[in-house]
């Protein structure tokens, strides 16, 4: 079984990852780019908010 991990962007859909050929329990060998894109959108949820904010700091 062919595995892809993508994320989807507001303008694009980005792949994380591929996995070609991946046989029986695969969950070993994705679950730590699952967690690798946790992060990442946690990452992106505060810089956004960050970013959010000085717009708001710089508009006052």
């Amino acid at each position: 079984m062919n595995v892809n991990a993508h994320l989807g962007l507001a303008a694009t859909d980005a792949l994380l990852a591929n996995w070609p050929d991946l046989h029986g329990d695969w969950t070993p060998v994705v679950h730590p780019t699952v967690l690798e894109v946790i992060g990442l959108y946690a990452a992106l949820s505060v810089a956004t908010d960050a970013l959010c904010l000085a717009n708001h700091l710089a508009a006052s």
